[in-house]
């Protein structure tokens, strides 16, 4: 895809806008809540200003990043231009470009702390900015009883009696290990549910915290009750805070699928397809979109097969849906993906090439399927090249295994009607 048709296809979203040269090297790194309004603007209009017709006569390629919010694009942008030092950008470079690593220290009783410099620690979380850094640290704090002293606690000083709670205790933001009032034990699996938000994963935090909340409520202490659903609450804040740590990190993966399977593309939005039927009966389709790696509920879509592809014929059925899907979001100039994926083989995906190359979309959206082997595990990804690579993706697995299911979910449903009537 030329520059022009990627300014022209520039994402619906708010995110950042990366300019490169001709040598490739990133030159200016700019952001925007809504980012095809901002880009397009560098090339509508005569510029006054001497360094922007400089930049504009060097642009040779641009790329995407999305943000889920404004907010979250002036973060990502303020560690773009750390990562990268663009020419062009004043900025941010002079950074004092140092990075804070939160992580654990070490002993039985650890704590969070924050040191300067990437952490060789591979547990532990890299920031671009000292105060996104201190802030996720003190969520941290909020929601579980960590230990937040200077205190040097092993069983021998703690046996010994050498210390008293702090207003840490009293305030119900800790627990007192340091006077044995919880366990090695019990404080083990705080530290294992850092760990677990390190890896940006909260389930075992929600489980902890709900699993506390009812107890109490059980026991009907309210009021320690209601004290967890706070916590509990706070985990949202929690996401929002990391969600650009999670976002860079998706990029790094999504360029590694870009470069393996030779897309045009780098897939930050992707859509997928699957058909569901019973021996051609109560024939239907559904696909997914991800934005980020993260699923977008609102862009689900269902569909009745129609008819005269009702007899459970897999390739005329993925014509029919993915000619209605993309020939409505091209009349409806809504947000094209930058990938999308196929369940089946390369017979879907040449029906669905057929479909892309009517409608012209061929240089535009990236196609791929993926077939599965005679155990339904996902085996092999397609390429509209004629390649074939190893299903080594996760990534990719996840969201054919969700438009499998929300398929699935929706033939049930169509079938038990059909029985009922």
């Amino acid at each position: 895809m030329d520059i022009k048709e990627k300014i022209k296809s520039a994402p619906k979203y708010p995110g950042c806008y990366i300019y490169k040269d001709g040598k490739d090297q990133v030159i200016y790194v700019g952001m925007s809540k809504f980012l095809p309004k901002r880009v397009a603007s560098y090339f509508n209009k005569k510029h006054d200003d001497k360094k922007t017709r400089t930049l504009v006569e060097q642009i040779r390629d641009v790329e995407y990043q999305i943000a889920s919010s404004e907010a979250e694009a002036l973060i990502m942008e303020e560690e773009l231009i750390k990562i990268y030092k663009p020419k062009f950008n004043i900025k941010g470079k002079d950074d004092k470009s140092r990075t804070w690593h939160l992580s654990l220290t070490g002993g039985p009783y650890s704590k969070l702390q924050i040191t300067h410099g990437k952490g060789e620690d591979t547990c532990g979380i890299n920031f671009t900015s000292g105060q996104r850094a201190y802030e996720v640290m003190e969520l941290i704090n909020d929601i579980l009883p960590l230990r937040t002293c200077s205190y040097t606690l092993n069983q021998e000083n703690i046996g010994a009696g050498k210390f008293k709670p702090c207003l840490e205790y009293h305030i119900g933001r800790c627990n007192a290990p340091c006077i044995a009032l919880e366990s090695n034990l019990e404080y083990l699996k705080y530290q294992l549910i850092v760990r677990k938000i390190f890896e940006l994963d909260y389930k075992m935090l929600k489980v902890f915290l709900t699993g506390k909340m009812h107890e109490f409520a059980k026991n009907l202490e309210f009021e320690k009750a209601d004290n967890y659903l706070n916590r509990v609450n706070q985990i949202k804040k929690l996401e929002e805070k990391l969600e650009p740590i999670r976002v860079r990190k998706y990029n790094k993966i999504a360029f590694g699928i870009k470069k393996v399977l030779g897309l045009k593309n780098l897939p930050l939005i992707i859509e997928a397809f699957d058909n569901s039927h019973n021996q051609g009966d109560s024939n239907v389709a559904a696909s997914v979109r991800y934005v980020n790696n993260k699923p977008l509920k609102s862009e689900y879509r269902k569909y009745i097969i129609r008819e005269e592809s009702n007899n459970g014929n897999d390739c005329l059925s993925f014509e029919e849906v993915v000619y209605r899907r993309f020939k409505r979001l091209l009349d409806e100039k809504g947000q094209l993906p930058d990938l999308v994926l196929i369940d089946g083989g390369i017979g879907q995906l040449n029906v669905a090439k057929k479909v892309f190359e009517s409608l012209g979309l061929t240089n535009r959206i990236d196609l791929i399927s993926i077939s599965k082997d005679q155990k339904h595990r996902s085996q092999t990804v397609h390429t509209t090249d004629g390649k074939q690579h190893p299903m080594d993706w996760s990534v990719l697995g996840v969201i054919q295994e969700e438009v499998h299911r929300f398929a699935i979910k929706f033939h049930r449903e169509r079938a038990g009607k059909k029985l009922l009537a």
